[in-house]
């Protein structure tokens, strides 16, 4: 995966400057009640669609956003799953919460609450990296058919995080990176974490399906060897040939 052009590919549209202007307005509206939740579902809609042609190697894959009402229902299926994927994490922080409230009354009571959140801390960073990674090949399998069941198939999921593992690593830690350098550009991160992750999780959709054509390829080279392996078993008469043993 091509960090950098994450961040460069944008620039290949000739219309790259009205685009992101136009995420930027979107961007600006998402503290607004009610409209910025209309307004966040667009963004995540819009993320899906740069997966989407990145995946299938668009030349210039920055969207239009000239069929906002079609991006707010994609986002609203991605808000959705990421809502979902997110609990269990959302509930053992307000747990903490509660627990920080009923220990920190003393120096007894503060010091147990730090000893339970260092211990805790990890697993949540573990638990994240697993959610994001689980979403990412969900909003990889969404952009490619646009079924919002994608993201709630699991055993799906967990069988394409175990079968491309490396691939998973990669994008996560790409993804990590980018997320920092944006940060460190925060005036830009705001409208520039959509074209950048979505490309970044385009790509990676890109090399998930490679892998899994050729692990198909390999499959089905592999099926007529069985056969054939298997026909050597049968004897003229549509029976096992007999052992040497037998035929003794």
């Amino acid at each position: 995966m091509e960090l950098l052009r994450a961040f460069t590919f944008v620039f290949k549209d000739r219309r790259w400057l009205i685009k992101l202007a136009e995420t930027a307005l979107f961007v600006a509206l998402c503290p607004v009640p009610v409209i910025g939740l209309l307004c966040l579902c667009a963004l995540l809609g819009y993320l899906a669609e740069i997966i989407h042609n990145v995946s299938r190697d668009y030349p210039r894959p920055l969207p239009e956003w000239d069929h906002i009402g079609e991006d707010i229902g994609k986002g609203a299926h991605v808000l959705r799953a990421m809502a979902l994927f997110h609990l269990p994490l959302a509930l053992v922080v307000g747990l903490l919460y509660v627990a920080r409230e009923m220990l920190a009354v003393s120096l007894f009571g503060s010091l147990t609450f730090a000893g339970v959140l260092a211990t805790i801390m990890p697993l949540l960073l573990i638990y994240l990296s697993f959610a994001w990674t689980l979403l990412a090949v969900g909003l990889v399998n969404y952009a490619e058919s646009w079924d919002a069941g994608a993201f709630y198939q699991f055993s799906k999921l967990l069988r394409g995080l175990g079968n491309h593992g490396v691939l998973t690593l990669q994008w996560l830690v790409y993804s990590s990176a980018a997320s920092m350098i944006l940060l460190l550009l925060l005036p830009l991160a705001p409208f520039l974490f959509f074209p950048v992750q979505g490309y970044l999780t385009g790509e990676f959709g890109r090399r998930l399906q490679a892998a899994r054509m050729q692990m198909r390829d390999a499959h089905t080279r592999a099926e007529p060897a069985a056969a054939v392996k298997n026909l050597a078993l049968i004897g003229p008469e549509g029976h096992a040939p007999l052992r040497s043993s037998e035929t003794a």
